[in-house]
């Protein structure tokens, strides 16, 4: 088993309850496996800005 700790965690209602507002630093727990959390939707891919001749901003007044 492995200890994590966080600094707040998520109440069932959806809010976060952070350590300091209990006078604790964190809240410390126990788990079999520690797993790396999934990467946010859309994370890694960049955009492009593709200006075409038309697009080309204008000189400012």
């Amino acid at each position: 088993m492995t200890m994590i700790c966080r600094p707040f965690i998520t109440l069932r209602n959806g809010k976060r309850l952070f350590a300091h507002e209990v006078g604790k630093t964190a809240f410390c727990f126990e788990v079999d496996e520690v797993r790396k959390a999934k990467p946010p939707e859309g994370a890694g891919e960049q955009g492009t800005l593709d200006l075409g001749d038309e697009d080309v901003p204008s000189k400012p007044h």
